[in-house]
């Protein structure tokens, strides 16, 4: 771990396309297709013009990309905060949904997982951001992420929420910052 430097990324970023090989490799990992990795690409970079944007790689000590994260400020009418808005109460909406960071993505490489990768950029993630809450979603099957997020005082606000889709239900989560 005492090797492993965590820096900013951006939209033009050198290292964009292995993070968006990366984001692959971990969300994508039975096969993905070269139009795989260029749509994660394209979305991520799209995701860097959000307003409050922060993005983190983590690099080994051979300058190898091994995990990064990002989120922004959640706005109405951006399209995943209103998919989030779509399955929660007014009260939950005003709890959570104002004055909110999106944690969006985190990733770690296959073979860098339990070593404290996800920890390390998820707690250098949220230390600069000055807003209220926080929010995330993520596969109600991804027990390792929702442990991590547990234990780093995340609750679960809706569980088998579908989200995107009645075939792939999510659990929303949130964290009060401030």
């Amino acid at each position: 771990m005492e090797n492993i430097e965590i820096v900013d990324f951006y939209c033009n970023d050198p290292d964009i396309e292995k993070i968006g090989e990366l984001y692959c490799v971990t969300f994508l990992p039975d096969n993905f297709s070269i139009k795989d990795k260029e749509n994660a690409i394209k979305n991520i970079k799209k995701h860097t013009n959000y307003q409050g944007f922060i993005g983190l790689k983590a690099k080994d000590n051979k300058g190898d990309i091994i995990g990064f994260t990002y989120g922004y400020t959640s706005l109405p009418e951006q399209f995943y905060r209103e998919k989030i808005a779509n399955r929660l109460s007014k009260v939950e909406i005003g709890t959570w949904l104002f004055h909110c960071f999106e944690l969006v993505e985190l990733a770690v490489h296959p073979s860098y997982k339990c070593l404290g990768i996800a920890s390390k950029l998820h707690d250098n993630l949220l230390k600069n951001v000055n807003l209220k809450t926080a929010v995330l979603t993520t596969s109600i099957e991804n027990n390792p992420a929702i442990n991590l997020y547990r234990k780093k005082g995340w609750e679960i606000i809706k569980n088998n929420a579908p989200v995107i889709s009645k075939e792939h239900l999510q659990v929303i989560m949130g964290k009060v910052l401030i």
